[in-house]
């Protein structure tokens, strides 16, 4: 099984180290080498009054410390570990070293949305979800799964729907997982509902011949949001992990948030696992029919 490259941002506060310690869940499950990396603003106080010697004896000790603190969360497994100490803005950062490392998946740790600013600005979290070519686990303090063992999918009639149910079917192999798809309707139209069930059963198929373990439900609503009804059901079916799909240009989502991808990272209980559907891209990989 070949190994996978999973880049993990580090600035040694806790939901940082909740990140760093489901990407060694992650890395438990599958071949993976984790690269801790620490951002430095390097022109900014403290580090723009240090000599050249001084930022060096300082990037060997911010490594050494990166390894300790990974150590620390790894106990005895023998993961590959590398620390980098990169110098710059931190999403572009994050950005440029996932793609220099051609990393698999970045992970990191994030804040819930504590008021209404925090809803309308974003964070760094939010950029990294919009802009990056891989799959993006953002995991809120408290949240990290530590055994992975059901991947929920959430399906609707969106043409990224067949792109989504390929990752799941790829990190479900990886993982060892199981896949417990579901599909949410307001409404009771024939039309919509024979769509929505047909969907679900070529999608059992589809994973079943993947030699994927699936689960399959429908579930109608009248009151409440979407984003509040997935929630429920991952709490009902116990998930470790949910993917979803961010269709926000970054562009937009610097100034206006509230889409079901960034409600679901501010408001879900288990790890998130997002990406930007390859219709910029392109996908690779593609589901038999025409939903």
């Amino acid at each position: 099984m070949n190994t996978i490259n999973i880049l993990v941002p580090i600035n040694f506060s806790d939901k940082s180290k909740e990140g760093l310690f489901q990407a060694i869940q992650i890395a438990n499950r599958t071949p993976a080498k984790i690269f801790l990396l620490h951002v430095v603003r390097e022109h900014m106080p403290p580090w723009s009054l240090l000599s050249d010697d001084d930022k060096s004896s300082q990037t060997d000790i911010i490594k050494k410390t990166l390894l300790e603190e990974a150590k620390q969360l790894i106990g005895d497994s023998t993961i590959e570990l590398e620390p980098i100490v990169a110098f710059g803005k931190l999403c572009d950062q994050i950005l440029k070293q996932a793609d220099d490392l051609k990393a698999s998946m970045i992970v990191m740790g994030t804040s819930t949305a504590e008021n209404i600013k925090k809803k309308i600005i974003g964070g760094n979290a939010l950029r990294i979800v919009t802009e990056a070519k891989i799959p993006v686990i953002t995991v809120k303090l408290g949240c990290a799964s530590k055994n992975p063992a059901t991947i929920i999918l959430p399906l609707d009639l969106s043409k990224e729907t067949r792109e989504k149910v390929s990752d799941a079917v790829y990190w479900a192999k990886k993982l060892e997982c199981r896949i417990c798809a579901v599909s949410f309707s307001t409404t009771r139209d024939d039309a919509v509902v024979g769509h929505l069930k047909g969907q679900l059963q070529q999608v059992e198929s589809f994973v079943e011949d993947a030699g994927v373990e699936v689960e399959t439900n429908f579930r109608f609503y009248h009151k409440g949001s979407r984003q509040a009804k997935l929630v429920e059901f991952i709490q009902e079916k116990e998930g470790d992990l949910v993917i979803i799909t961010t269709h926000q240009q970054p562009e937009i989502v610097k100034f206006f948030l509230g889409s079901f991808a960034e409600d679901m990272i501010h408001s879900a209980p288990i790890p998130v696992m997002t990406k930007v559907p390859k219709g910029t891209f392109k996908t690779v990989t593609t589901m038999p029919g025409s939903f």
